[in-house]
């Protein structure tokens, strides 16, 4: 993948997941009954989502890449995913030995947020794959 895709990826990425982000605190406001939203989370949390986001990078290269290297290089993203947020929040204060349940709740909002901003990319590849070959068909005259 291109230096040009992964700049876009990464757009595309930030986007998707900022409010896949958001929806998911308003709904963890709700479960944990917060009184108030401060302004300066949705600060940090709009600096973490830039972060994860730049993950796109481990995608870099100059040569087409195989099924496998994709599945081991995403696998590498989220485990670089984890690693930013947890450590983020972690010195943020976020995630404390005395709040467990904030620390699961982080752990497996991560997981549905990186599952379905995936997910969706990958239905843009599909989808983007199925017009390319469509396009070739008619050109080659099937």
């Amino acid at each position: 993948m291109g230096l040009q895709e992964i700049v876009k990826r990464i757009y595309h990425s930030f986007f998707a997941t900022w409010s896949l982000v958001s929806v998911t605190v308003c709904i963890l406001a709700l479960a944990f009954r917060w009184e108030i939203i401060l302004v300066p989370l949705f600060f940090a949390l709009f600096f973490l989502t830039f972060l994860t986001s730049l993950t796109y990078i481990v995608f870099y290269s100059k040569n087409e890449l195989s099924i496998r290297q994709i599945v081991v290089r995403l696998v590498l993203q989220f485990i670089l995913v984890m690693g930013i947020v947890l450590t983020v929040g972690y010195f943020v204060g976020w995630i404390t030995r005395q709040r467990p349940v904030y620390t699961i709740a982080t752990v497996v909002s991560v997981i549905i947020i990186f599952s379905a901003v995936t997910a969706f990319e990958l239905y843009q590849t599909w989808r983007l794959a199925d017009k390319l070959n469509l396009k070739l068909r008619e050109r080659s005259g099937e």
